[in-house]
């Protein structure tokens, strides 16, 4: 599978589909892109969909956390889902999944109950 990130805008929310391994390349790739939509569009929600990622790397983390100031910078909200069992660990092992609320299930699953985008 190729690498990718796909946009999905639906007003008020963002989701940034990312697939295959979240590495240096991707990063690399997609990063000024995904700055410009966060500028450009302002959102309520940002949401980073990790179900179809088979492995993330310090680059990876690095646009997360880079991501998650920026968005953070503008009072609006970022949320990682879709996470397996070994994008969770590694999210909690780089300490990430303690400042960034981050989920198992998609987003299309959890949207009701995330009742706040404070």
């Amino acid at each position: 599978m190729d690498s990718k990130i796909s946009i999905k805008d639906l007003n008020e929310v963002i989701i940034f589909k990312v697939e295959g391994d979240f590495d240096n390349l991707l990063s690399l790739k997609y990063k000024n892109a995904i700055n410009n939509i966060i500028i450009k569009k302002r959102a309520d929600l940002y949401v980073f969909d990790l179900s179809l990622v088979n492995f993330i790397d310090s680059s990876g983390i690095g646009l997360l956390i880079g991501r998650y100031k920026q968005i953070n910078e503008f009072e609006e909200r970022m949320i990682i889902c879709g996470v397996n069992q070994q994008i969770k660990k590694t999210l909690a092992i780089s300490g990430i999944a303690n400042i960034i609320d981050t989920y198992e299930d998609i987003y299309e699953n959890i949207k009701e109950s995330i009742t706040s985008y404070e």
